[in-house]
């Protein structure tokens, strides 16, 4: 404690020797054992002011502090409460009252704190960043973006504020009058923020990421390989950098570069389930059956746990009636279990290729249930239902693929095939030319196409 400290300690104590109920020295006093962490001393003198006089709206903004610190959100509610009642027009209660409200998860109320505090003081842009955030339906879209552009006003040149309206310009949920949701993103305004971000911190990794998305979006996929490598070398966002490398990587052809960028990823809990699907779709492309199969097996359990806290998070944002939110979360429980699904086959496959025992087929039935429109797994399914002679059951999995994925041609096929065999001859020649349409060198469909068309002469 430095000497002026000291002295300025000595004279409110002194203070308060001679007159105990003297606010201003109560509350001065308070204010710098709150300042020091004196947490005892500091619920003494207040509990003295306010037995004093209950008036004073600086004490209970100092109890409501003192209570905050303490992790004591529901009374300090009720103290910042009581002091915005005697003092209505003070900026800092309301920042305070917005922290209180976000540690008791109460949204609503947040807003309404920020809103009256940028009335209050319409040059905080920190508060007007805040309501930004906090703002997150489609419904609030171009409000959202003014209030970002607002704080990026006010707080020129932070790269925290530039990415979230990049982030938001980006994301382009618009709600329409229908009440449906609209995706307009302004890919060029958020290229041209980020591009901005770069050059006032260069090692924002997210920036690059982001900026990386839209270079791939844009066939730009030289600059798209060199952002992510950039980011790959830092610390923060190197698990995504390291699987969005990877996919790039598998595009090519390149799967030893892919195998070591999704080795990587799975270093990072929130790629590593990914991180580990790829990598395993990888070790079976290069006929390393036995690692594959275990990989795929690793990620159906991360994916799995994922699906759980998916559920539970989807019915929270229900119980809060946060509809939105709940779509989303939704959105993402259905990314997951479509990678149950391929995880699922991949593991079938891997174990059909080895010339197991039938008990495989139960990974094949999960992939179904994980994913029901699955083209692969349906055409798979199909297989195993002609094999079995049920070619009813099989036609009813080669219609489920093509509505899952019209282009894929293998159930065209199949279908054909059983039209023939049902003598549905215009049936059999209407998926054979479909085939051709998708595939026009496959050498199986036009031999198929002209014994239909010979037989029909």
């Amino acid at each position: 404690m430095d000497g002026l400290t000291t002295e300025a300690f000595r004279h409110l104590e002194k203070a308060l020797t001679h007159d105990p109920n003297h606010i201003p020295a109560l509350i001065a006093l308070s204010n710098a054992y709150l300042e020091q962490g004196r947490f005892a001393q500091v619920e003494k003198l207040l509990k003295k002011a306010i037995s004093v006089r209950k008036d004073q709206s600086e004490v209970f903004f100092l109890e409501a502090r003192l209570l905050f610190l303490r992790d004591n959100n529901e009374k300090a509610a009720k103290s910042i409460d009581e002091a915005i009642k005697l003092e209505i027009g003070q900026p800092k209660y309301y920042r305070l009252a917005v922290d209180i409200a976000k540690a008791r998860q109460k949204t609503f109320e947040q807003q309404l704190f920020l809103e009256r505090l940028i009335d209050l003081d319409p040059l905080d842009g920190e508060a007007h960043y805040k309501l930004g955030k906090l703002l997150r339906h489609p419904d609030d879209f171009d409000r959202v973006k003014l209030l970002f552009e607002i704080s990026i006003d006010l707080l020129p040149n932070n790269s925290r504020v530039m990415f979230s309206l990049a982030q938001h310009l980006f994301a382009g949920e618009k709600s329409l009058e229908d009440g449906s949701v609209s995706i307009e993103r302004d890919s060029q305004s958020a290229k041209e923020i980020l591009t901005k971000i770069l050059t006032v911190d260069p090692s924002h990794g997210k920036a690059k990421i982001m900026l990386a998305e839209i270079e791939l979006e844009e066939n730009g996929k030289a600059i798209a390989t060199r952002l992510l490598q950039e980011a790959f070398e830092g610390e923060t966002e190197r698990g995504q950098a390291a699987y969005m490398l990877g996919l790039i990587s598998e595009e090519k052809g390149d799967f030893d570069q892919a195998e070591t960028y999704f080795k990587a990823a799975m270093k990072h809990a929130e790629w590593e389930a990914l991180g580990e699907f790829r990598l395993a779709l990888v070790m079976r492309r290069k006929s390393q059956i036995e690692e594959a199969t275990e990989h795929f097996e690793n990620c159906v359990s991360s994916f799995k746990k994922r699906e759980a806290q998916l559920i539970k998070s989807k019915e929270l944002c229900l119980e809060k009636l946060d509809f939105h939110e709940s779509r989303k979360e939704l959105a993402s429980l259905q990314l997951v279990r479509k990678s149950l699904g391929e995880a699922s086959l991949g593991i079938y496959k891997c174990k059909n290729s080895s010339q197991k025992e039938k008990e495989h087929i139960q990974y094949l039935d999960d992939s179904l249930l994980h994913y029901p429109h699955y083209p692969e797994a349906n055409y798979e399914k199909g297989l195993l239902h002609i094999q079995d002679g049920e070619n009813e059951y099989a036609k009813d999995r080669f219609e489920k693929a093509v509505e899952g994925d019209w282009n894929h041609w293998p159930s065209h096929m199949e279908l054909a095939s059983l039209a023939k065999v049902g003598k549905e001859l215009q049936k059999a020649e209407m998926h054979a030319k479909i085939v051709l349409d998708l595939d026009p060198k496959n050498h199986i469909a036009t031999s198929f196409l002209k014994k239909i068309q010979a037989s029909e002469a």
